[in-house]
């Protein structure tokens, strides 16, 4: 009887709930969607006038020079830098425009986070017989390596699709957060590595200058800002630039966790901030100003976590989020929250796959059809494939954009060379292009029609020699199992080791039956055993070095023979 009556009670309980959520109501919140147009866009390029502006007495930021700005901190026998561009050409022109300002000698550099255009100048900045200290998140390294090795061809792939870097000047209004990204395949990069690193909280003084770095993911999980609190200023890195945040970004990221963003603005909302120095957009001055800023920004990020969340906890799928969340009107209309960078939509798609992952609910989705015999079975309920060609071609007619790239999709894989498809889809993508006012999707959206007529975006290796000589051979070894040719992997069980004849350090490559597998030393029964200079080496797998000359003249073959090793590193290598 009493284990009934607890069932009981529990079903009451259950009934309870559910009246109570009857009560608040199923329904999305319903607002009106902000107007923004390419017009818009073009007024905003207003963010990046070029020039270096003083802030506060003691504190200039470098605006327009590239992507981000640059920030730098007076002291009495020196200046602090915070973030140094993305390339050295940038770097040392912002380096020379400081020095206009203040010519004193760099002492210190602060990286906010890992991003290419907040870390690669860094070089350029250091001022001779001057070593400056350099500080950053215990992670931010570690991420700088994760794109330069493992992730480098996509992310330079997505990238240059999204800043729009293979477009001509006139096509790019802005990036939304800056100007335009300046890196390319003549850019040279030069980053430093930290030589002081913190976990939470660090403070520290320079050149008679104060300051707390204090983690606080958001944009990135490595992100700090940087407070100076006999100045007022806070640099927020990219935890706010004025538009609408990246919560997720189309090049690809590791998950933006939404909270962890909202609680960091929170952190710098209780500090009496009197200027706001962000690493994109322009400075902000007034304490009112500036906190009722940082409230807004951290309401925009928790309204679309927590409706998203609310709507799944509804059994919405991201599809169905994207389409019915907007931002309320007051946060709609904020200057600093116009989807000239992120969107409301991705990144509610963001929170749905960050939180459940890729599986939306749907029992359809567990195993889909492969995409070659979707697109035949599209065909089959068209009518056939003519037919299906010829729906493309009528929504081309139409103007109907969006529905000629989801049936393009189909199409294109049962006709690959069929010209007519593939300027419909050129055409569909350019006007999508060219009336889109985000810049992100804009230019993803152009460059991937130059891509259709022959573009191709090249792997960008612009690392110089001092810079590869940094970069610890372990990352580079970590990165080689993900570019192991399986299927032509599958009948071997090879281990090839490399010794380096500038260092101590020993590596093992065991590649077994289609998986490869490092360890950082020798093993034993080595089938090949080589030797070669550290740098050579990664310059060979940065692609700065042609990998046959280098089999050929760079090794010394201790165990097995060069054509035994040739053959192992092309399993490696990027099919041609």
């Amino acid at each position: 009887m009493m284990t009934r009556m607890k069932r009981m009670g529990a079903r009451g309980a259950m009934a309870l709930l559910a009246v109570l959520f009857a009560a608040c109501g199923s329904e999305p919140p319903s607002f009106s969607e902000p107007v923004q147009s390419v017009e818009a866009l073009r007024a905003h390029s207003a963010e990046f006038e070029k020039g270096v502006v003083q802030v506060t007495e003691g504190v200039h930021m470098a605006i327009g020079f590239g992507l981000a700005n640059s920030i730098m901190v007076e002291g009495e026998d020196g200046v602090i830098i915070i973030d140094t561009m993305e390339t050295m050409e940038e770097g040392r022109a912002v380096r020379e425009a400081f020095r206009a300002v203040v010519d004193k000698p760099v002492r210190a550099i602060i990286y906010t986070h890992n991003h290419t255009d907040h870390v690669f100048g860094a070089q350029a900045f250091v001022d001779e017989g001057v070593t400056p200290e350099v500080f950053a998140h215990a992670d931010t390294m570690d991420y700088v390596y994760r794109i330069i090795t493992e992730f480098r061809p996509v992310i330079t792939r997505r990238s240059m699709r999204m800043f729009g870097n293979y477009l001509d000047d006139g096509v790019v209004v802005n990036n939304g957060i800056g100007p335009f990204l300046g890196i390319g395949p003549d850019s040279t990069l030069g980053i430093l590595p930290p030589t002081q690193t913190f976990e939470d909280r660090m403070s520290a003084e320079v050149a008679g200058v104060r300051f707390e770095l204090v983690h606080a993911p958001g944009e990135t999980n490595d992100q700090l800002f940087v407070w100076f609190p006999d100045l007022g200023v806070l640099a927020p890195g990219d935890n706010l630039y004025k538009t609408f945040p990246n919560l997720y970004t189309i090049r690809g990221t590791p998950y933006r966790s939404l909270k962890g963003w909202a609680e960091s603005i929170d952190t710098m909302r209780a500090l009496p901030i009197e200027h706001l120095v962000p690493s994109h957009t322009r400075p902000l001055s007034g304490k009112e100003q500036i906190h009722q800023t940082l409230t807004d920004y951290r309401d925009g990020i928790r309204f679309v976590y927590d409706q998203t969340v609310r709507l799944m906890n509804q059994g919405a799928t991201p599809d169905e989020i994207a389409e019915q969340l907007t931002l309320p009107p007051h946060l709609a209309e904020s200057p600093f929250l116009q989807e000239f960078y992120g969107t409301v939509e991705w990144s509610a798609r963001s929170v749905f796959a960050g939180n459940l992952g890729w599986f939306d609910g749907n029992p359809s989705q567990l195993n889909p059809l492969a995409p070659a015999d979707h697109a035949a079975r599209m065909a089959d309920l068209a009518g056939g494939k003519a037919a299906l060609r010829d729906h493309v071609l009528a929504a081309a007619e139409a103007g109907d954009d969006q529905w000629v790239l989801q049936l393009s999709d189909h199409a294109l894989r049962l006709f690959p060379d069929d010209s007519a498809i593939t300027e419909a889809r050129i055409d569909a993508l350019t006007r999508l292009g060219e009336q889109a006012s985000n810049p992100n999707a804009r230019h993803y959206y152009l460059t991937s029609a130059l891509e259709l007529r022959g573009l191709e975006i090249p792997v960008l290796s612009n690392a110089g020699d001092e810079m590869l000589a940094r970069f610890p051979l372990s990352r580079f070894f970590a990165a080689i199992p993900v570019n192991l040719d399986a299927a032509a992997a599958l009948e071997l069980d090879q281990k090839v080791g490399f010794s380096f004849t500038d260092s101590d350090e020993a590596f093992t490559i065991w590649v077994r039956r289609g998986v490869a597998e490092v360890r950082d030393t020798l093993m034993e029964d080595l089938d090949i055993h080589v030797a070669v200079d550290s740098l050579l080496f990664k310059q060979m797998l940065a692609q700065q070095r042609n990998a046959a000359v280098a089999i050929a003249k760079d090794f010394e073959y201790r165990d097995g023979g060069r054509v035994a090793f040739a053959q192992f590193m092309r399993l490696f290598m990027p099919p041609e």
